[in-house]
């Protein structure tokens, strides 16, 4: 007998607890940080079989598929039940990453394109990194305009989303600043994970007037420091064709193991 599968807007999130722990327990490797605020802003949906729910789905505003998830004793219908939900929705693109197994096994059926998106990098031995005379401060309440502009300015963001981005980071003390004067170097983030306590999530934004000077490698180092002294695992994600991000990464010894995937669906 043919069985029927709902697919539901969850408003409340604690609706999927239970099944984000077990996804969560699912992942060969942690998510990346990035990823998880992304995904934390998209629309679930609750996946019901006969009035129980056995998975969910996340969608962002461009409705990409960030993420499918399929508990282990509905799996052997996970092929159905994705087909079924991509096409309600409409749903041409998504991303993957490579250590979410239950997602790629079963998107794998319908790619027409996939490529690497993005590099996940886990810290895999210590280096020795050049000190810089400048000294790195913890970015206060204050600071919050000057480091909007900046991040603006060097990665082209909206400075809606960055408020609300770099304003988390502050509240949490986890961006710090590299400046030169009144003028603004780069900044780094060290992002506890609030899904895998023991890792934290790393990152550095240089400005386009300091780059190809050792500041991206100095002020991720500095990240990577900051991490271990919290007893943090440090991880971090570059995109592909970030050369210069992807070079420091590896400068302060750093491994990709894992990739995001951007695919395409027949």
């Amino acid at each position: 007998m043919k069985k029927n599968y709902k697919f539901n807007k969850i408003i409340n999130i604690d609706e999927l607890a239970i099944l984000k722990n077990n996804w969560l327990d699912s992942l060969t490797s942690p998510q990346d940080g990035m990823w998880e605020f992304f995904r934390n802003s998209a629309m679930n949906w609750g996946i019901v079989c006969d009035e129980e729910m056995i998975g969910y789905a996340s969608i962002d505003e461009e409705n990409q598929l960030l993420q499918f998830y399929i508990s282990p004793k509905y799996l052997s219908k996970g092929e159905v039940i994705f087909k079924e939900f991509i096409d309600k929705m409409k749903i041409e693109t998504g991303i993957v990453g490579t250590n979410n197994l239950v997602y790629l096994s079963i998107a794998l059926n319908f790619v027409k394109v996939l490529n690497v998106s993005t590099y996940l990098f886990r810290n895999t031995y210590e280096v020795n990194v050049e000190e810089k005379e400048e000294i790195l401060k913890e970015c206060q309440e204050e600071d919050i305009e000057r480091i909007v502009n900046f991040c603006h300015y060097s990665m082209g963001a909206p400075k809606g989303w960055l408020k609300v981005y770099i304003g988390g980071l502050i509240e949490k003390k986890e961006i710090f600043s590299l400046e030169d004067g009144d003028k603004i170097i780069g900044t780094c983030e060290i992002r506890k994970s609030t899904t895998a306590p023991e890792f934290a999530d790393i990152g550095m934004v240089v400005s386009p007037d300091y780059r190809r000077k050792g500041y991206g490698t100095y002020l991720l180092n500095k990240a990577k420091t900051i991490a271990l002294e919290w007893e943090k695992i440090p991880i971090c994600s570059c995109e592909k064709d970030n050369f210069g991000s992807i070079k420091a990464i590896s400068n302060c010894g750093f491994v990709s193991m894992y990739q995001l995937l951007s695919i395409s669906f027949k």
